[in-house]
């Protein structure tokens, strides 16, 4: 089936990315190129879509029309206050949610073999934190079980939660803070927490969660910090910090004679390596409560985090030309403090974040003027608690977002999550909030498993490639003939009274789950295949089940062509 389908007239589909062909996979600030007349690059549709489509993944029926009926800056501010209370269809989903957990007996447990709900998702960090102990015993799947259920709640969020751009933010602080959740025991078996970190401050204060981020078991473990010490510093995670965090790459002079000049104390808004070395020193101490051992005592085993005056470097430095002074007993953490104001309140972080936001939410390739709008947002801003959402508002109200169109494609997670959404699919509760996760992984992006540490690329050009798509295609049929029993729906029982000819029922789903005309070639392909030997204008022919069937494959049809994958 797959390979019919990708030969029917849609082999050439690379084609009608092509404006998208040339795109960069740096973290760097993108340079804009203007692609609106580009090749293949398809008409700007309503805002509406654009919104359901940008801020979200993708639209469900009705969507549409209650951003029509509410208008686009009405949506806009609703969605910048998310309310857990009012989010009915995602909290019903959760509560049934049941993901099986299997293991063989070992020494000290059992077997067991179970459908269980998602119990680890709100649980404390006393109990998360024992899960990460290898002297206790249990199978290995209680360890990963809050992992595997973060990525279970994620597919639930993105297909029902009504509080769609924060689950876009959440994603997207997860790529821009990356953490490979495979790595450590401790890392996996507490991922709730790290999660929830970026849920609390999707649209908060970027300072604040800067240094909730340094201090996470998860970014503590990944990069090293846990262990640094004043006899050895570790750079791995300061030279993250200045990297991926916050100031860029491109504002890194690995010769300190080709770094910008300022005056004495005055801020550098580029760093060196000697930067690198002044961090890392400084942050020693900052590390894990793990049961360590500190000269004559031992640390608690909680997994709180912990400052440990005795490994720290207290040493007064200067760092991106600023003079820190010496730590001292009445203010031991003082050096990491103010590095970590030094650098949220850069003005290299605020271009180098706004325009990963402005990548996000607009184009592989923003225009300059709207990340110009977000910066000034973010430095009038930098003690606001909801900063982060006040430069999201500037992004989505500016022009940019509501001209721009056709210079971005959905990767493999928001191309599922949107096909799961248009379909209206019902994940039953046996496992089913699971499936699409390994769907994703099988089209290439296993959700916090990226490893190295500058998360998925948010480009184009990584994604467009035959192994995503053929993937994704698979997905999409074989879900629409029935194929993974915890995925339902029903489409044909979603027709209106009235909606029976051909036509009108390829009217009817191209303007649900596209809400904008398909190309002339895609329209008459649906017609064509749907239509059977009846006229386009008379009911389709066949048996009811053949029928069916076609309506389906109609629909996964649309959902395959390019015109879906546009965001």
């Amino acid at each position: 089936m797959i390979s019919a389908t990708a030969s029917y007239a849609w082999c050439h589909w690379f084609e009608g990315f092509t404006g998208l062909s040339n795109q960069t996979t740096s973290d760097d600030p993108p340079l804009y190129q203007d692609t609106t007349k580009a090749a293949g690059v398809p008409d700007r549709p309503p805002l509406e879509v654009i919104a359901a489509n940008r801020m979200g993944f993708g639209p469900r029926p009705g969507d549409l029309d209650r951003i029509r009926t509410i208008g686009f800056r009405a949506y806009v501010e609703e969605q910048l206050h998310p309310n857990d209370a009012d989010d009915a269809l995602f909290l019903a989903k959760r509560q049934s949610a049941r993901l099986r957990i299997s293991y063989s007996a070992g020494d000290g447990y059992p077997a067991l073999d179970e459908l269980r709900p998602l119990t680890a998702l709100n649980k404390p960090l006393s109990e998360l934190w024992r899960l990460g102990d290898f002297s206790i015993p249990m199978g290995f799947p209680e360890r990963t079980r809050p992992l595997e259920e973060v990525r279970a709640e994620t597919v639930l969020r993105a297909v029902y939660s009504k509080w769609q751009l924060r689950e876009v933010l959440v994603d997207f602080w997860h790529d821009h803070f990356n953490v490979d959740a495979r790595t450590n025991g401790r890392i996996y078996a507490t991922w709730p927490i790290y999660n929830r970190l970026f849920r609390q401050h999707a649209f908060g204060n970027f300072r604040v969660l800067l240094e909730e981020v340094t201090k996470s078991i998860a970014m503590m473990y990944y990069l090293n910090l846990v262990s640094s010490r004043n006899t050895a510093p570790n750079k791995n995670f300061a030279r993250e910090l200045l990297e991926l965090h916050t100031l860029g790459a491109r504002n890194y002079f690995p010769n300190a004679a080709d770094a910008p000049v300022f005056p004495s104390g005055q801020m550098s808004t580029g760093y060196t390596e000697n930067d690198v070395n002044q961090i890392a020193a400084a942050l020693t101490g900052w590390t894990i409560a793990a049961g360590q051992r500190v000269g004559s005592t031992t640390l608690p085993n909680t997994g709180q985090f912990i400052f440990v005056p005795q490994w720290n470097d207290p040493a007064a430095r200067t760092v991106l030309n600023v003079p820190i002074p010496a730590a001292t007993s009445s203010n031991p953490m003082i050096q990491g403090q103010r590095i970590l104001d030094l650098l949220a309140a850069n003005p290299s972080t605020a271009i180098f974040v706004c325009s990963k936001l402005c990548r996000r939410l607009i184009a592989d390739n923003p225009p300059p003027s709207v990340i110009k709008q977000a910066v000034v947002t973010w430095r009038e801003n930098l003690s606001a608690p909801d900063q982060l959402g006040r430069v999201v508002r500037t992004i989505l109200l500016s022009p940019e977002f509501a001209e721009t169109w056709g210079q971005k494609t959905k990767r493999p997670f928001d191309y599922m999550m949107s096909f799961l959404r248009a379909i209206d699919a019902n994940l039953v509760d046996n496992g089913g909030s699971y499936t699409p996760y390994n769907l994703v992984t099988e089209a290439g992006q296993q959700l916090f498993a990226w490893p190295p540490p500058n998360g998925f690329p948010d480009v184009s050009a990584y994604w467009l490639n035959t192994n995503t798509f053929r993937a994704s295609w698979r997905n999409v049929l074989v879900t629409l003939t029935n194929g993974y029993s915890s995925i339902q729906h029903n489409l044909r029982a979603s027709l209106p009274s009235g909606v029976t000819t051909t036509r009108q029922i390829v009217d009817f789903f191209i303007a649900r789950i596209m809400g904008r005309p398909v190309r002339p070639e895609v329209y008459n392909e649906l017609i064509e295949y749907l239509r059977g030997s009846a006229p386009p204008d008379a009911p389709p022919s066949g048996t009811t089940a053949e029928v069916t069937n076609r309506i389906n494959l109609t629909v996964a049809r649309l959902c395959v062509s390019p015109d879906f994958w546009w965001r």
